[in-house]
């Protein structure tokens, strides 16, 4: 299986017309303009010779912008923390586990990561800079 260690540009990109400032990525894409199919990843503060360069997320950034719990049903106070499970992300409840409000599978888990993370901006879980 191959790795993957960071979203693409247009997962990225993605992220952006979703609202959220990807501004903070741990990570970045560098290209020079007369080799644009040739990107490299590496940290932004490197010290390179590229021309652009496009920020990105790793999985633990996408984990860290997850809301940890959510009380989706104020009136009930049931609370549901994500949780890892191997190739899948979920929220569960923490009080039963087999209560899962919401869950991700992919053969990636950062694309598992990215989906969920995706489902928190569309559901208000996660505040953007949209109105």
């Amino acid at each position: 299986m191959k790795s993957k260690y960071v979203l693409s540009v247009e997962q990225m990109e993605h992220l952006q017309e979703l609202g959220l400032d990807t501004s903070d990525g741990s990570m970045c894409f560098e290209w020079n303009e007369s080799d644009a199919d040739n990107m490299v990843v590496t940290s932004p503060d490197a010290d390179t010779n590229y021309d652009y360069y496009h920020e990105t997320y790793t999985l633990q950034d996408i984990l860290d912008k997850l809301p940890h719990y959510l009380n989706p049903f104020p009136s009930k106070q049931i609370l549901f923390a994500w949780m890892i499970e191997r190739d899948a992300i979920a929220y569960r409840n923490v009080e039963d586990i087999d209560d899962c409000l919401k869950h991700f599978t992919d053969d990636l888990l950062i694309d598992a990561a990215y989906e969920m993370l995706c489902w928190c901006i569309e559901n208000g879980h996660i505040k953007t800079n949209q109105l």
